[in-house]
Formats: structure tokens, sequence, C-alpha cells
């Protein structure tokens, strides 16, 4: 009897353990080493992110070469929380995790009344020293404006 309770037991316990495998921590401060996408600057901007995550949260705070830092926190079970752009308007966040990937969506309205909706897609490295980040952000009723951003950082 003890032999049939025991395996479903440890059946539970080794995909737990997988599960917990699978779910990187991005915590950690990372540098901007290379960007591309269609609309970036020539110039690549100095940008610092410093990535705090525990359980079920992850806050972020964005260093820029200019002296401005912006914080945003998530909850990382697809809940949704308000955060700020870097231009200061109030944004609508969701974020959770799947497998490696941390998904980040976003919406928020510019002052024209335009919604833009941006996705970011983190990824880390096999060995946690790099982090690759896909943003896409889509502007409603203008898909000229829409881009895709490919960010690599490196962690410091």
């Amino acid at each position: 009897m003890t032999k049939i309770v025991s395996l479903p037991c440890c059946l539970i316990l080794f995909a737990v353990t997988t599960v917990a495998q699978d779910t990187p921590n991005f915590s950690g401060t990372y540098s901007l080493t290379a960007q591309k996408g269609e609309h970036i600057a020539k110039a690549l901007p100095k940008i610092t992110l410093k990535v705090v995550q525990s359980g079920s949260s992850l806050e972020i705070v964005e260093s820029y070469d200019e002296g401005k830092t912006v914080t945003k926190k998530y909850t990382l079970n697809g809940g949704e929380t308000k955060n700020l752009t870097s231009a200061g308007a109030p944004t609508t966040d969701k974020a959770e995790t799947k497998g490696k990937t941390l998904a980040i969506h976003s919406s928020y309205r510019l002052p024209t009344g335009t919604t833009v909706r941006e996705t970011q897609r983190w990824e880390l490295s096999a060995d946690s020293k790099t982090l690759k980040i896909r943003r896409q952000t889509d502007f409603e009723g203008m898909s000229m404006l829409d881009d895709t951003m490919y960010e690599t950082y490196h962690r410091q």
C-alpha cells in the first residue's frame, strides 16, 4: 500500500519541481548592450534595468542616461496593475510567466486619444547573463507607427 501511495506523491513532487525550474528568476541589474528596430535612435542609449522578483511580484526600475528613473510593479499571476510610462502616461498592465518567458501586456492612451498596446517578451539566456526583450507596440488606427524592437541586456 505504501508503494502505491508514494508513487503519485513522487510524480506530483517531480511535476512541481519541473515547473519551478522552468520559471526563471529575472532578479538582477542589467545594462542595455544592443537595440534593433525600425524606429530607434542611431546612438545606443544608456539604460539600466534593476529587477526584483519575489514570489508572484516583479518590480522593474528603469534608469536612463539623462538621470530619469521609472519604477513599475507587476503581479505575475496575470492580475491587472497600474503604472506610468516614461512620459508619465498611466498604463494598465498584466504580467505572467509562461515557461521560461515573461510576458508583460500594457495599454495606455496618448494625449491625442490614440490607444497604444505594448507587449514585452522577456527571455534569459541559459547562463542567466543575457536578457533579451522583444517589444511589440501597436498604435490603434495608426498602423504606420507600429513597431517591433529587440533589446539585449547584460547582467552587471
